[in-house]
């Protein structure tokens, strides 16, 4: 969306969807540090990750990739459900399914969705996981680095996940059909201590 210098958000978005706000937050430079996804309605913006948060995505970004897979950092994604779009940490899909470059691309064309939890715990465990099961996202992979935990979803059904397996940090995570392979997490790291 192309805005004259006298227009505002609230003019921009006037009788339109949040989806064209987030089309015009994601325009102005002021801003381009920050993740702006739209969340069950609401324009949601976070500052940038820490350290150990980006290490984990890019150590499995590395494994699909050397698997012949295609992995995209913050990849914005849609479907029929319009209160959200949101940004995963990352998205594996195929190189066939991004031909077109898309964006933001239909949720019908990712195989697996992948959050690390950061400071919004609910998005990532019940919000954004209703959505990804409700775009029939086939698997969602939730690493929580607060516990060590990873959470692996599968079998989508309206609302939820039917099955779920849990895993810590150092386990090899089983991915079924299509990956059929494991993801290893042995260099995943805690996030350290809160300091008061």
């Amino acid at each position: 969306m192309t805005l004259m210098h006298h227009e505002t958000a609230e003019d921009a978005v006037r009788g339109n969807t949040g989806h064209d706000l987030l089309r015009f937050l994601e325009e102005l430079p002021e801003l381009d540090q920050l993740k702006i996804e739209l969340i069950d309605g609401k324009i949601v913006m976070q500052a940038s990750a820490t350290p150990f948060h980006n290490l984990i995505v890019t150590k499995l970004a590395t494994q699909f990739d050397a698997g012949g897979w295609t992995a995209l950092a913050e990849q914005a994604l849609i479907s029929e459900i319009s209160s959200f779009e949101p940004k995963p940490d990352l998205i594996v899909t195929t190189a066939e399914a991004i031909q077109d470059n898309r964006n933001p691309l239909p949720a019908d064309r990712v195989d697996l969705v992948i959050e690390v939890v950061s400071s919004d715990r609910d998005s990532d465990y019940i919000k954004k996981r209703m959505w990804y099961a409700m775009s029939e996202i086939p698997l969602y992979l939730l690493v929580d680095p607060n516990e060590g935990l990873i959470e692996l979803y599968s079998d989508p059904s309206n609302l939820s996940y039917r099955r779920v397996d849990p895993y810590r940090f150092g386990d090899a995570v089983e991915l079924p059909r299509p990956f059929s392979c494991s993801v290893h997490t042995s260099g995943f790291r805690l996030y350290p201590p809160k300091t008061p």
